[in-house]
């Protein structure tokens, strides 16, 4: 099913090729191709680089991340969208930027389920060192850093410098 789906989805590109080619002849349709690609390659490069600091800044100040990882979520697959030659996909990409349309994708995963509960990152920053699963503390522990020996084990061969 999924196969033919993915056959389904390259032919409609390919028609989509076709038909923009001939409404707009083909500069024109390499042209929307090209600016396509290098829109998607600036939003993955403004939006993504934007959504991750924002997340880091939520974390620092023991915030929640996922408003922030969310939008960066969607603004990577768009980009991906946008990156990939083909009408259909760079038509999904760019309704995927709009929020009407992330708040829709949003309510259909949310009616799929995790079953899993969120997260609540302030409590979990309060509640100070992970622990092992038998509950015991991780031990404290210090190295120390042993030299190499300085002369060698073996006669010298042909091969080495002694």
């Amino acid at each position: 099913m999924v196969r033919l789906a993915f056959l389904g989805l390259v032919l409609a590109e390919v028609a989509g090729f076709v038909l923009v080619g001939q409404a707009a002849g083909l500069p024109a349709t390499l042209l929307l191709v090209v600016l396509s690609s290098l829109l998607g390659a600036l939003v993955l490069r403004h939006g993504g680089l934007a959504a991750v600091r924002r997340a880091q800044a939520a974390l620092a100040r023991g915030g929640d991340p996922r408003p922030a990882l969310r939008e960066g979520g969607f603004r990577v697959a768009a980009a991906a969208l946008l990156i990939v030659p083909g009408f259909l996909s760079s038509l999904a990409g760019l309704l995927l930027l709009l929020p009407p349309v992330q708040g829709g994708v949003l309510r259909l995963v949310r009616r799929q389920g995790t079953g899993s509960e969120p997260a609540d990152f302030a409590s979990l920053r309060q509640a100070g060192p992970m622990r092992p699963s038998g509950g015991e503390p991780i031990p404290d522990a210090e190295w120390e850093e042993i030299a190499p020996p300085k002369r060698p084990t073996h006669r010298p061969s042909g091969w080495t410098r002694h």
